[in-house]
């Protein structure tokens, strides 16, 4: 049982830990101790932990904690701090960088609407291949042509409302 089932009013955190590792391994392809580590850092509080304390509250080793956090630096979701007088690097969530994360994303999106562009000049005429190709890449171009309207939405309206 992992220490965060100990150490909480919440008696559903330790589901919500484990649906969020679920969804991060689905979605982005994350081992479930990244997605563990992820969502625990999301709602701990303080808000910054050591890689020690992450390790005991996710009864998780040291080296899996470890190996993961360098995973979820590179990624810049989370954050690498430390204090002096502490010997102990301190990590913690950077939900700021969610959106431009969010936002690199989606520009892939763009990127395969112009992989399947270039698969339709390759196959033109080529009927049923070409009819398949061209319902993806009608999709593609459509998301690719919605994308800056919602980042602008989201500059306008979602970004200011998120302080607290």
């Amino acid at each position: 049982m992992a220490e965060y089932e100990h150490r909480t009013d919440r008696p559903a955190m330790p589901e919500w830990i484990e649906q969020m590792a679920a969804h991060f391994e689905a979605t982005e392809a994350m081992p479930l101790i990244a997605g563990r580590i992820l969502a625990f850092l999301l709602i701990c509080d303080p808000p910054e932990r050591t890689a020690a304390e992450l390790s005991h509250a996710l009864s998780a080793s040291t080296g899996s904690v470890s190996t993961n956090v360098r995973l979820l630096l590179r990624l810049g979701i989370i954050s690498k701090t430390t204090r002096q007088g502490r010997e102990a690097a301190l990590y913690r969530v950077e939900e700021d960088r969610w959106p431009q994360l969010v936002r690199h994303r989606m520009q892939r999106v763009t990127e395969l609407e112009q992989l399947t562009e270039s698969g339709l000049r390759m196959f033109s005429g080529q009927g049923e291949r070409a009819r398949r190709l061209r319902t993806v890449h009608e999709f593609y171009r459509w998301l690719a042509a919605e994308m800056p309207e919602l980042w602008r939405r989201w500059e306008r309206e979602g970004k200011g409302t998120l302080r607290f």
